[in-house]
């Protein structure tokens, strides 16, 4: 039986090498007075995936599950998070970053039936928190939507 607690730490560690070879290909910001170019954010999320992969790989060896207690490799679940990531890139696409983050964020929640007000304040403070670090402070202009 094919296990995905292997199969998927594995398929993330071999994607975020080729991610790391395509990276260097990224031209540094021109136009910008950004204190990071253009590989920076992509090279750290793809290091962070791959080392966060091996301690999923180490957790697996050490815990040894038995095969009859292993979960289906797709659940309703993992279906769910595959569509909601893919509608919000498209939104991202379509409306640019800010709103298409405030609206995931807000009906993720939703979904979820999240009643705790503080919860949806956080998500939208990191949002904003975010959109400010990247235009303000990196001077790194976030996708603003084929409307705009």
């Amino acid at each position: 039986m094919i296990n995905r607690n292997i199969v998927f730490p594995s398929l993330i560690i071999a994607l975020s090498a080729v991610i790391l070879v395509l990276i260097g290909q990224f031209a540094e910001p021109r136009f910008s007075d950004a204190s990071v170019d253009a590989k920076f954010f992509p090279t750290a999320i793809a290091i962070a995936q791959i080392l966060l992969c091996i301690a999923l790989l180490v957790q697996h060896k050490i815990k040894s599950i038995d095969k009859e207690q292993q979960p289906a490799i797709f659940t309703k679940m993992a279906v769910f998070g595959i569509a909601f990531l893919m509608g919000y890139a498209l939104l991202i696409h379509l409306i640019g970053y800010l709103l298409a983050s405030l609206l995931a964020f807000t009906i993720y929640l939703l979904l979820f039936k999240v009643k705790k007000p503080l919860f949806y304040l956080v998500a939208w403070v990191f949002v904003f928190g975010v959109y400010y670090l990247f235009g303000e402070v990196f001077y790194i202009a976030l996708p603003e939507g084929l409307f705009y």
